[in-house]
This record gives C-alpha cells, sequence and structure tokens, in this order.
C-alpha cells in the first residue's frame, strides 16, 4: 500500500512537474510575444517622430537660411549649418530604425536625394544671394523642393501607419489573451500543488510589471500622437495655403498679364506713331516681358498638372500620333521648312494626352534649337528591348518600348545631360533662344507616370538624341 501511494505521489509529482513546466514554458512565450509586440509599437511610433524630425530640421534650415539672405547676419547661418548637423545625425537615426524594413530603406534613398536636392538648392541660393537679388521663381523651386519632401515622407509615414495599425491591433489581442491564460495557469497551478501556486504568483507578479510598462509606454504612445497631430494640423495649414497659391497663379495672376498684354497691344496699333522710338521700344520690351510671364506661368501650372491627369494606358498608332504632332506645330514646321520622320514598330502603350505632349515638347525644341540656316531634320523611332538592356534599370526580362527622338540642332554638351531635366534649367539665354526651361521637365515627369526612363545624348553642333523607355504592356 505504502508503494502504492509512493508510486502515485511520484505519478502526481512528476505529472505535476511536467505540467508546470509545461505552463512555465507558454507563460513564458506568451509574456515574450507581449512584450515584443509592445516593443514594436514603440519602434513604429519613433520612425515617425524621426521622419518628423528630419522635415522639422529642413524646415529650420530654410528659415535660417532665409534669414541670412534677407538680414546678410552670420548668427543665421551658424545656426543653418548646426541644423545640417543636426539633421545627419537624424538621418542616421531614421537609418538604423528602419534596418530590418526592405521597402522604407528603399524609400530612404529617395528621401536622401530630396533632402540633398533641398540642401543642395539651399547653398545655391546662399550663393545667388552674395550676388543678386533671389527672385519669386527660385523662392518657388525651393518651396517646390519642400513639397517633395513632404510627399517622400508622407508616403513613409503612410507606410509606418500601416505597420502601427497592424501592430496595435496584434497588441490589442495579445493584451486580451494574456489576462485569461493566466487566469488558466493559477487555476491549473492551484489544482496541482501549492508549491505550483507560488511559481504562478511569480508569473503573476512578473505580468503585472510588464502591464505597467505597458501602460506607461501607452502613456508616451498617446503623448507623441497628440504632438503628431499637431504637427498635422500645421501641415495642413501649410498644404490649404499652397493650394490657394496654385489658385492664384492659374486665375489672378494671368487676369491682369491678359489686361497688360491688351493694353499694350492697343496702343502699339493705334498710338504707335505719337511715340518717341525709345517709348516704342520700351513699351515692345515690356510686351515681350509680359508674354514670357505668360508663358512661364503656363508652363509651371503644365507642369503641375502632369502629376495629377494620369489616365489609364492603351495601344496607339505611333505614326498616327506624329501625324497628329505635324498638324499641332504646323506653323513652326513650316516657317522652319523641318522635315520629320517616323520609322519602327507602330504600335505603343501610352497615356496618349500625355504622349502628344511629349513629342511636341521634343520636336518643337528640336525646330528651335537648329542653326541659323540649317534646315530641321527630325528622326523618330520605336523599337522593342527588355529592361536589363536599359541602363540604370532594374535587371528584369519586362518588355519595354524604345523610342528615340534625333536631330540635327545644336546640340549640348554631355556634362548637361541629367541637368537638362530639371525645372528652369537653361543652355542659353533667353535672347538666343525663347523658352522657359520647363518643357524637359515635363517630359520627364510624362515619363515617370509611365513608369519608364529617359535618357538625352548630345555633342554641341551635331544635335541631340532622346531616348525614352515606357512598358510595353506584352507579356515578359
Amino acid at each position: 500500500m505504502d508503494n502504492i501511494r509512493t508510486n502515485r505521489i511520484r505519478i502526481i509529482f512528476i505529472s505535476s512537474a511536467v505540467l508546470l513546466l509545461l505552463l512555465s514554458v507558454l507563460s513564458y512565450y506568451r509574456i515574450n510575444s507581449l512584450h515584443k509586440t509592445s516593443e514594436l509599437v514603440t519602434h513604429t511610433t519613433q520612425v515617425k517622430l524621426d521622419l518628423e524630425n528630419i522635415y522639422t530640421s529642413v524646415s529650420e534650415a530654410d528659415s535660417r537660411m532665409r534669414g541670412f539672405i534677407l538680414t546678410k547676419d552670420s548668427t543665421y547661418l551658424r545656426r543653418f549649418e548646426t541644423s545640417l548637423n543636426i539633421l545627419e545625425i537624424q538621418t542616421d537615426s531614421l537609418e538604423s530604425h528602419i534596418a530590418d524594413n526592405y521597402s522604407q530603406r528603399t524609400n530612404l534613398i529617395k528621401l536622401r536625394q530630396t533632402v540633398k536636392k533641398r540642401l543642395d538648392y539651399m547653398h545655391f541660393l546662399l550663393g545667388q544671394s552674395g550676388s543678386k537679388k533671389i527672385d519669386t521663381p527660385q523662392w518657388l523651386e525651393a518651396r517646390k523642393i519642400m513639397t517633395e519632401l513632404r510627399t517622400v515622407i508622407n508616403h513613409m509615414s503612410t507606410e509606418e501607419d500601416m505597420l502601427l495599425k497592424l501592430r496595435r491591433a496584434t497588441l490589442s489581442e495579445e493584451l486580451l489573451v494574456t489576462p485569461l491564460f493566466t487566469v488558466f495557469l493559477t487555476v491549473a497551478a492551484l489544482l496541482v500543488l501549492i508549491a505550483s501556486y507560488l511559481m504562478v504568483n511569480r508569473e503573476l507578479s512578473t505580468s503585472n510589471l510588464l502591464r505597467n510598462d505597458l501602460v506607461k509606454s501607452q502613456e508616451q504612445l498617446q503623448e507623441r500622437n497628440a504632438m503628431l497631430e499637431e504637427r498635422n494640423l500645421a501641415l495642413d495649414k501649410m498644404n490649404k495655403e499652397l493650394e490657394s497659391f496654385t489658385y492664384i497663379s492659374s486665375h489672378d495672376l494671368q487676369e491682369p498679364l491678359r489686361k497688360m498684354q491688351t493694353f499694350i497691344s492697343r496702343i502699339m496699333d493705334k498710338d504707335s506713331e505719337q511715340l518717341s522710338e525709345t517709348g516704342q521700344n520700351y513699351l515692345k520690351r515690356t510686351q515681350d516681358a509680359a508674354n514670357r510671364l505668360q508663358n512661364l506661368i503656363q508652363d509651371l501650372l503644365a507642369y503641375s498638372r502632369v502629376n495629377k491627369e494620369i489616365f489609364p494606358s492603351k495601344d496607339e498608332d505611333l505614326f498616327l500620333l506624329v501625324n497628329e504632332v505635324r498638324d499641332d506645330l504646323n506653323e513652326e514646321i513650316q516657317a522652319s521648312d523641318a522635315l520629320i520622320e517616323v520609322a519602327g514598330k507602330k504600335q505603343v502603350r501610352i497615356i496618349t494626352s500625355q504622349f502628344r505632349q511629349l513629342l511636341i515638347n521634343l520636336v518643337s525644341n528640336a525646330i528651335k534649337f537648329t542653326a541659323q540656316g540649317t534646315r530641321p531634320h527630325i528622326v523618330i523611332t520605336h523599337s522593342q528591348v527588355e529592361e536589363f538592356e536599359i541602363p540604370g534599370s532594374r535587371k528584369t526580362d519586362a518588355k519595354f518600348s524604345k523610342i528615340t527622338v534625333s536631330d540635327n540642332g545644336i546640340g549640348f554638351d554631355e556634362a548637361y545631360k541629367d541637368r537638362i531635366f530639371e525645372v528652369f534649367q537653361r543652355l542659353h539665354t533667353r535672347e538666343e533662344y525663347s523658352g522657359t526651361g520647363i518643357g524637359l521637365a515635363i517630359v520627364k515627369k510624362i515619363v515617370e507616370n509611365h513608369g519608364g526612363y529617359v535618357t538625352a545624348d548630345g555633342q554641341p553642333g551635331k544635335g541631340a538624341t532622346f531616348t525614352i523607355y515606357i512598358p510595353s504592356g506584352q507579356p515578359e
């Protein structure tokens, strides 16, 4: 009998030990899961805070740059350099926090490029301010780059918001399951042995400590969320101001220009004989300046609309599209006796309205930038390549349409092959060749809307070739 009791005790003890061990392992797994989930939520919030800190530092550097330009006070310049140092530290901090996120690491590359672009432009404005006054288009370019930076940061924050939503849902599930599991552990331990109760009590104490830490973390999250909401409100206000500015540019600024042009035309038609030669010259120069300003406003609006007016792509006949371009540029073609040829594959998958604008810009530029006394000769060709053949592309087997636009114009130095696609980049003076410096920037935006690539090659006096690669829509 004693042996039987002893065996029973042993069995109970061994069973209790195994069950307790199993319950302990499960408890540890649950608590560890809760702790990791809490850390992930905190980590996501830290990434969002890093992003906002970067934007704030760039904004502060911009303000101090403007302060120096306006006052020439070197204190602003020292503060500007300090902001740049802080910005570098914040960027490194963000990089360390997203090291395990491939998508965000890719986004960080674009963020660094945009920040560098803004800082380079700040240094450019600082250099310009020493010799001449910064004009309105340059300030507008600075604001445009800040908008690009805001877009990149918003994109990265949106990805973090998605992660935060998923992790909070997981955290809520963990918070719901963990207390229930603790109760089960307590009841099971009490049914087995008194000793098990002590171990369960220890687990409960540990769980309470974790819960307190979690409460503190939630309070910190709420405080940081409140700060983010305040900053979002400020950004919404800035966005509304930008929208108002765009409306003024498209309506209120053009109306006075139209009146100026009308009145100047009437004076030149009816009263030009009563003006001196100097007065007529001044009036003509005023009219030319008003026309340039109106063209600049219209090109800026066209550039901004390219980002918004994205329509589905479809198969089109490239030859027919070139004929439409010939009709649109009929006066320029006849005036210069330009020859336009098209060869290669006819079928191309494009966003029709945007690609027509792209061809108009390239053909118009080819005619415009042709040496005096030379007949413009423009050749448009279309073939098909695979993406890995495209310089600087992803190395896949996807099919792409390769469209080249070559001319016999004045060409350009290879050193400017990348800069010519930037807004307001002009390689020649307005007296030599007219234009606003936006046409090729629009071309690049249209190609990007198609998900493609664009390159430019040229030599001074030997013409230029623009090569466009866009997805063909054909299976790989």
